[in-house]
């Protein structure tokens, strides 16, 4: 399900989730501060990067100890550390391995009190959209940004001690329309519909059948023909 990883220094909200999307990157980024959550897995990163305004300096001295790759910035910049992550993939050309198919990004540790990083890598995964999808999670919520034409099944792993709790689903439009959104094994159903950006029809859906193993969810299934689409998961209160 995730090919790149980008571990940021949001909070964890479950450690089982972050490490099962974690354990699946072939390549992983630590940005900034998300190098302390992969010391203390003992995970080390591909590329550490950032201005180093919120890394431990236990996790500086550990970083010398593994002889990371390590891509220094001013604190004064242009770019989010998010961006320059991104930017990183990009210019390295770490997509040629997919072989044209779209690999999935993931901001890891993506969520927490900064709202304006959020929105900032929110936009961020919506602009580059058309060359990779992206998840966005702290382990426990978890948000999709994909573009178009595609066809998919909700299926969110669960921590055993999760499996009891009820998870809402909202769909948001972030490019101007998204054409032809059929949901299937949902509470409210949708038919080839046509959502348009600031449109609230898609938030706080249900799947159909309250039932979940300690695995996973009720299949819910997805589908578009064109557009950005935000699909968020999220325990409901």
């Amino acid at each position: 399900m995730l090919d790149i990883a980008i571990v940021l220094n949001g909070e964890i909200k479950d450690q089982q989730g972050f490490e099962y999307f974690l354990n699946q990157a072939t390549y992983i980024i630590a940005a900034d501060g998300g190098l302390n959550h992969l010391i203390d897995l003992e995970i080390k990163p591909n590329l550490f990067l950032g201005d180093f305004d919120s890394v431990k300096q236990t996790s500086l001295e550990k970083a010398t100890e593994w002889q990371l790759k390590i891509d220094q910035y001013p604190e004064r910049k242009n770019f989010t550390d998010s961006e320059l992550a991104i930017n990183h993939i990009f210019s390295e050309n770490l997509l040629r391995k997919y072989n044209g198919k779209k690999p999935t990004i993931g901001f890891l540790a993506a969520f927490g009190s900064r709202y304006d990083h959020l929105l900032s890598n929110q936009l961020l995964a919506a602009k580059n959209a058309d060359k990779a999808n992206f998840i966005l999670t702290d382990g426990l919520a978890l948000q999709w940004i994909i573009n178009g034409p595609k066809e998919m099944n909700l299926n969110w792993p669960l921590a055993e001690h999760e499996a009891t709790e009820q998870f809402n689903f909202s769909l948001l439009a972030l490019s101007p329309l998204v054409e032809k959104i059929t949901l299937q094994n949902s509470e409210y159903l949708l038919k080839e519909y046509d959502l348009k950006r600031g449109s609230s029809i898609g938030v706080s859906n249900l799947v159909k059948q309250n039932r979940m193993s300690s695995q996973q969810t009720a299949k819910i299934g997805i589908s578009f023909s064109k557009g950005c689409l935000s699909i968020i998961i999220l325990p409901a209160l």
